[in-house]
């Protein structure tokens, strides 16, 4: 037996379990920290103060915010751990988008997948594998929006969805801006 302070006497055994317990405990911190990790330059975003607002989605508000129960969102998202949504203030503009998509390329060695670049409409989607990222940069209604997923897309479900979105536009975009404008409220209530 060893004797620890205040008298308590622990087993050769005992001392074996809290280490495996304590270690467990350290290896899940690592592992959830690990699978979350936020690219260094989407976190300067918000040091920065360049943002309006951010949102937190788990695999279930993802779901949620599926209001027409569209089956290729449901597959694009299924393997999504994290997504951080942010609304970007007034002083991020359309070249800091260029810039952000550089810096990403060129510091954090994340690949294009996916470039819309039109007169109005702007949409960037960058990933990388490890850790497993990725993030989109986009521009709709003269607003500029970036979100960070931990966790991989399906990228194969990215051409019907964004026909689907295509030949939905008004009505996306309408349903779009209500659930930012019920979670702008609920920024509110909260504070």
């Amino acid at each position: 037996m060893i004797d620890i302070n205040k008298g308590q006497k622990l087993t050769h055994s005992a001392l074996l379990t809290k280490g495996r317990v304590l270690l467990l405990a350290i290896s899940l911190i690592f592992i959830s920290f690990n699978s979350i990790a936020q690219s260094s330059t989407i976190t300067e975003l918000k040091k920065e103060k360049l943002t309006s607002m951010d949102l937190h989605f788990y695999p279930s508000t993802l779901r949620m915010v599926n209001l027409d129960n569209n089956e290729e969102f449901n597959r694009l998202i299924q393997d999504i751990e994290k997504l951080v949504f942010f609304k970007m203030n007034g002083k991020f503009e359309t070249i800091d988008m260029y810039n952000l998509v550089n810096q990403l390329q060129s510091n954090e060695a994340f690949e294009e997948y996916v470039v819309v670049d039109g007169p109005t409409k702007k949409f960037y989607l960058l990933g990388r594998e490890k850790p497993a990222e990725t993030i989109g940069l986009a521009l709709m209604n003269e607003e500029h929006f970036v979100f960070d997923i931990a966790g991989s897309l399906e990228l194969k479900e990215l051409p019907k969805l964004y026909q689907y979105i295509s030949e939905n536009d008004s009505t996306f975009q309408s349903k779009f801006s209500q659930i930012l404008g019920l979670m702008e409220f609920g920024e509110d209530v909260a504070d």
